[in-house]
């Protein structure tokens, strides 16, 4: 394991995906202002010949780059594993192909890791449709009466966890939905912030 990387940003590639320059660019930009030293792993779960491309010619200027490519689908659980099982860092990020939330934001969210095994975001306010909102109020209000905890949006994907988390967990299927859950009954300690 390289000892210098502190934070691994793991970013599944996915059919949702934004200009993948611009997204490099975005969280790159945000990793260097947390002042910590970093690595890129991208995972393409399928083919996704562009955004390959873009990937290749980033990675060939920038030597924290680092690219997995499936040959077909397998899902977010696996491309995260992958993702996980090739980084270096004590810290994992996992990040979304889209720029859901404010990149500016990560080296708030990455010293929220602090005392706690992990961090997950919760995208406020939310600018997805109404009936979405509503959904997840449910969703969550369902998750709260089964197991007497009150995350609010799992299903944002940006979370920094400590390397320990992956270790004692093994996640598949539609599991990292589940992530903070699973750590929390592990044990782990677990907090929601606030991202914009």
């Amino acid at each position: 394991m390289n000892k210098e990387i502190e934070v691994s940003a793991i970013i599944p590639i996915t059919e949702r995906h934004d200009s993948i320059g611009e997204l490099h660019s975005a969280y790159r930009d945000a990793l260097r202002e947390s002042g910590r030293v970093h690595e890129f792993i991208y995972v393409l779960d399928g083919e996704f010949p562009d955004a390959f491309d873009m990937l290749s010619e980033i990675a060939a200027k920038e030597e924290n780059v680092r690219l997995i490519k499936f040959a077909r689908w397998f899902g977010e659980a696996t491309a995260l594993t992958a993702g996980f099982e090739n980084s270096s860092g004590d810290v994992l990020l996992t990040l979304p192909a889209d720029l859901h939330v404010d990149s500016r934001e990560i080296p708030r969210f990455l010293y929220a890791l602090g005392n706690n095994d992990m961090v997950v975001a919760r995208r406020e306010p939310r600018k997805d449709p109404g009936i979405n909102r509503l959904q997840s109020r449910v969703f969550h209000w369902m998750i709260g009466l089964a197991g007497g905890l009150s995350f609010k949006d799992l299903g944002c994907s940006v979370r920094a966890l400590k390397r320990s988390v992956f270790e004692e967990i093994p996640i598949y299927g539609d599991q990292h939905r589940f992530l903070p859950l699973l750590a929390n009954r592990y044990g782990f300690r677990v907090e929601e912030i606030d991202m914009a």
